[in-house]
């Protein structure tokens, strides 16, 4: 089963509640935008510290861990863990 990208980015506000994202109405390029952008900052660990930062590889596993710990259903599982690779592999690709 597929999801829509603003029914991902719901689970994706279920398992991170303290991130202030966009509330507002949404269409689903917006939300395939927002949640990529949301993840990237995440990967790239932008809300931390300079000092204290992680790897974007330790980051994706601790994202990885926590999606498939979560309560959601597993289709949403696989289809937030595709996104988060989709992310990384954008990332590891800009870096080499």
């Amino acid at each position: 089963m597929t999801y829509p990208f603003s029914a991902l980015l719901d689970g994706y506000r279920r398992l991170w509640p303290n991130r202030s994202l966009t509330t507002g109405p949404l269409d689903e390029q917006e939300s395939q935008t927002l949640l990529y952008e949301t993840i990237r900052q995440e990967l790239r660990d932008e809300w931390t510290h300079p000092r204290v930062r992680q790897s974007s590889e330790v980051k994706f596993y601790y994202a990885v861990k926590r999606v498939a710990a979560s309560d959601l259903p597993d289709g949403m599982k696989v289809a937030l863990i595709q996104a988060y690779l989709t992310v990384m592999e954008q990332l590891q690709a800009n870096h080499t």
